[in-house]
């Protein structure tokens, strides 16, 4: 095995009880898995603990205790106890207690989780959806936990009513709504019964890493301008590779490697067309002036650069010549919002027209490629970021060329690091809406 798998030393794990009592459990932790997901708003951790002395009773554990976590892994330290990076627990599962020993599962969450379940969002928030975002990250669930640059700024306003949702529903339900800066041109107001050309990108995703939390378009997170600057955050993006071979242990060039993988999932021509992810038409009513206006859209020309792969994006008519030249588009009927949140009816909530069939087609195409690859630890990646996948071509197991349909650019969409004695992975979960490599 690598250095980065058998190198790990558990310097803190300390549990702080509701009345201040600090005890240190190091010595009693099992394994520590940490997860990350790109879709969720939230990390987690997952501690196996085996103690002589039963801690749940001792420190009294309810719910809600700091926990402070301080890993020296080969590939940096792991830390989790300093300003706002304080772990909680919110449960405790398997607890087993014998005559000798007593066992449990510790699972832990961030404060901010808690504070999900007991705010509400109530007012009214209005101008560019970015702002909203900070609004209710700063007010409603109290944090600063996050940097400027990882809140991207929306091109596009949406007027709207917390109606007293939760606050990670709200910003997850706006970022389906939020068009990106680099997308273009925002579509024209429904308000005659003539063909519109929608233009642009929307999509963006709201999720938590170890940085704090992000709002990012999936276009600033996959355009090629972000690759040659390194990744979604600026730093340089880590190559693995795969050969096949049985890792050698405290070889430091193996770090880079990739002890597994598999694909989930890859191309499904049918659902891309039937889901309308290429082409899309939206027929929008005003209610109030009792207008028709019809949007088409096609995702293809309006992705330029913004995608992880370089060969270009395929349409069904360009796979097979048998198609014919235009491709039947998924069609939506919408009721536009004119009057909802301004006065007679003459202004709407600034919401795209076709928002939906953007987001939808954008999402589908980024998750249309799946891999599950597993790495000696390293944590220092996180989800959002970049990294480079360089796989051999299959043949016979004698390959000396790289598949340049595989390798490639992919997002880290899932993470999960695993420390346990003298086994200590990161495994990861990668998406990605084109193929290709240079």
């Amino acid at each position: 095995m690598a250095e980065a798998i058998s190198g790990y030393s558990p310097k803190e794990f300390v549990i702080e009880s509701l009345a201040g009592t600090k005890l240190d459990i190091s010595n009693s932790v099992l394994s520590i898995d940490y997860f990350e997901d790109i879709l969720d708003h939230s990390i987690s951790v997952i501690a196996q603990v085996t103690s002589s002395y039963d801690i749940v009773s001792g420190l009294k554990i309810r719910g809600g205790e700091n926990v402070y976590i301080d890993l020296e892994t080969f590939s940096g330290n792991f830390t989790w106890k300093d300003g706002n990076k304080i772990l909680r627990i919110y449960k405790i599962s398997g607890y087993e207690a014998t005559k000798m020993a007593v066992n449990f599962t510790l699972h832990l969450t961030t404060k901010e989780f808690i504070m999900n379940e007991e705010t509400r969002c109530v007012r009214k928030y209005s101008g560019k959806i970015s702002e909203s975002v900070k609004t209710i990250l700063t007010d409603v669930l109290q944090t600063d936990k996050f940097l400027d640059k990882n809140l991207e700024e929306t091109a596009n306003s949406y007027n709207f009513i917390g109606a007293n949702k939760k606050p990670f529903k709200t910003l997850q339900w706006l970022s389906v709504k939020s068009l990106s800066k680099s997308a273009g041109a925002a579509d024209p107001e429904p308000n005659g019964s003539h063909q519109e050309k929608s233009k642009g990108t929307c999509g963006f995703f709201f999720f938590e890493n170890q940085e704090g939390y992000n709002f990012k378009s999936i276009d600033s997170l996959t355009s090629k301008l972000k690759l040659t600057e390194g990744s979604s955050d600026d730093k340089t993006i880590e190559k693995y590779s795969f050969n096949g071979k049985v890792i050698e242990s405290k070889n430091v060039k193996n770090n880079l490697s990739i002890v597994d993988y598999a694909f989930d999932k890859n191309i499904d021509l049918r659902k891309a067309l039937k889901g309308g992810m290429y082409q899309g038409k939206t027929i929008m009513y005003n209610a109030f002036s009792h207008d028709f206006t019809v949007y088409d859209y096609d995702l293809v020309s309006n992705l330029d650069t913004k995608k992880l792969g370089f060969d270009e994006v395929c349409i069904a008519k360009d796979i097979d010549p048998k198609f014919n030249t235009t491709i039947s588009p998924k069609t939506s009927f919408r009721i536009s919002d004119h009057g909802t949140m301004a006065n007679i009816g003459v202004d709407q909530s600034g919401r795209e027209p076709t928002d939906i069939q953007k987001s939808s087609a954008r999402y589908s195409l980024l998750l249309t490629q799946s891999l599950n690859i597993l790495i000696p630890c390293n944590v220092n990646l996180k989800i959002g970021d970049v990294i480079y996948c360089e796989f051999p071509e299959s043949n016979g197991g004698e390959s000396k060329e790289i598949d340049k349909n595989i390798s490639g650019y992919y997002l880290i969409r899932e993470l999960r690091h695993h420390f346990s004695a003298n086994q200590n992975t990161t495994s990861l979960k990668l998406m990605r809406d084109s193929y290709g490599v240079i």
